[in-house]
């Protein structure tokens, strides 16, 4: 049976206090040989600007290796990273991301190819020429 490789966009934040360039390479390398041990391609990372280091939204609190209290975070260092990957193999991904300590957020998209319409949830949107009009009443 033939995987289905889709394009994906990864952005993670990096903690602060492995925002220097030796802690940053290191959780990149380890993505790295992640992706490419589960048979995909990184096809590109961004780490210039608007990425880098910058101030967060909201501060977030996490546990950093070797402290027994969380610490707050109100800047983080963000990469951008474009890869391709095996569905299947998204969550072995995933799982190294939430056991790397470095990484405070992340978050995998997908990137539909262009000229591919999404299907619809329910039958009824795909109804689009329909006139039917429905009340709502209240209870």
């Amino acid at each position: 049976m033939r995987e289905r490789r889709r394009e994906y966009e990864l952005m993670v934040v990096i903690s602060p206090l492995s925002a220097n360039e030796e802690g940053v390479n290191a959780t990149l390398d380890r993505l790295r040989d992640t992706i490419e041990t589960a048979g995909g391609e990184i096809t590109g990372i961004n780490q210039s600007p608007p990425w880098g280091r910058r101030k967060l939204a909201y501060t977030i609190r996490e546990y950093v290796s070797g402290e027994a209290s969380r610490r707050n975070f109100s800047e983080g260092y963000y990469v951008l990273i474009n890869l391709t990957l095996s569905a299947s193999k998204v969550i072995e991904l995933e799982r190294t991301i939430k056991l790397t300590d470095a990484i405070l957020r992340h978050l995998m998209t997908v990137i539909e190819p262009k000229g591919v319409k999404p299907v619809p949830d329910s039958p009824d949107a795909s109804d689009e020429g329909s006139d039917e009009v429905v009340e709502e009443t209240e209870a």
